[in-house]
């Protein structure tokens, strides 16, 4: 039957409308007036989400992005325990290390593949997760509505809001340079940064930088990258091995969107006066970007 709602959405809508085939008829939304989605229907089951203002300037201590790099098992988290964590895909392996309160997946792929950790995830109830209606519906088809204990926060890729038209970044200056919130750099279309996430979120090809963006929202004006390395892309993430590792697509993105982007992020955040230390020594995002620096020389700084 699926299958039937989807080629009848097909004929009747653009291609440009491709990416919601999976929603129709089963998901309804509802958006607020900052555009963001505030109410979800799920095959007639209304899905608790998250007001996205109840959670801005929610965090008012150093956070600290925790991502999936090897680098993480360098790290001393005994030293980091002060912070609030932000987790993204695996990182979910180091619950008994680390207090997760905010976690972020929105990659479909890890959906399908490791469901074994989302399920983790979905299964938490201390813990906040930003994800998409693509990822969600996912999850949904998977695990089904009870499966969910932890809190949803809806987030929306501005190239790909629902029920909208996509729109292909070099459109992202035409598009959104006059939307209060949203910095769009036009001799650099692929980059961008939201500084208002109910209006959308730039993917620049990484969930670490989709992390950055809602960690700003929740306001903390001290931000730690741990697991960001963007090196070593052939080598399995902390929490795997070389038999069961994902394909990365961060090596083919990383000096034409990632880079950049994060660049690009990091002076609008410095002059905002918004702190962010790397803590992967070998990270490929350089001094130029964001200052590396280990925890312990990061506290003795206050």
């Amino acid at each position: 039957m699926g299958s039937i709602f989807k080629q009848i959405y097909r004929y009747t809508h653009e291609r440009a409308y491709r990416h919601n085939e999976n929603f129709w008829p089963h998901i309804t939304i509802q958006r607020g007036a900052e555009d963001h989605i505030e109410r979800l229907v799920w095959r007639k089951n209304e899905i608790k989400i998250e007001a996205l203002d109840s959670l801005r300037k929610t965090v008012n201590n150093d956070m600290t992005i925790l991502a999936t790099g090897p680098s993480v098992n360098d790290l001393d988290f005994e030293l980091l325990s002060e912070t609030t964590f932000i987790g993204v895909n695996g990182a979910y392996h180091l619950r008994d290390k680390v207090v997760f309160s905010y976690y972020v997946i929105v990659d479909r792929g890890f959906v399908e593949n490791r469901f074994d950790i989302v399920g983790k995830v979905l299964d938490d109830p201390e813990l906040t997760l930003f994800t998409t209606v693509h990822c969600l519906n996912d999850m949904l088809n998977c695990g089904g509505v009870d499966k969910i204990k932890c809190r949803l926060a809806i987030i929306e890729d501005l190239s790909y809001k629902i029920f909208r038209k996509s729109v292909v970044p070099a459109e992202y200056a035409l598009n959104f340079n006059d939307n209060k919130g949203l910095s769009v750099y036009p001799t650099d279309p692929l980059s961008g940064f939201s500084w208002d996430i109910r209006q959308g979120i730039f993917d620049a090809g990484t969930v670490a930088y989709w992390a950055l963006q809602i960690a700003v929202w929740l306001s903390s004006n001290r931000i730690l990258l741990a697991g960001v390395d963007m090196n070593n892309f052939s080598s399995p993430r902390f929490y795997e091995n070389e038999n069961n590792k994902q394909k990365s697509f961060l090596g083919e993105n990383f000096t034409q969107v990632i880079k950049p982007a994060f660049l690009n992020a990091s002076s609008e955040l410095n002059n905002a006066g918004i702190k962010v230390y790397n803590l992967s020594m070998n990270s490929g995002l350089t001094e130029e970007i964001f200052e590396k620096a280990t925890p312990d020389v990061i506290f003795k700084k206050n």
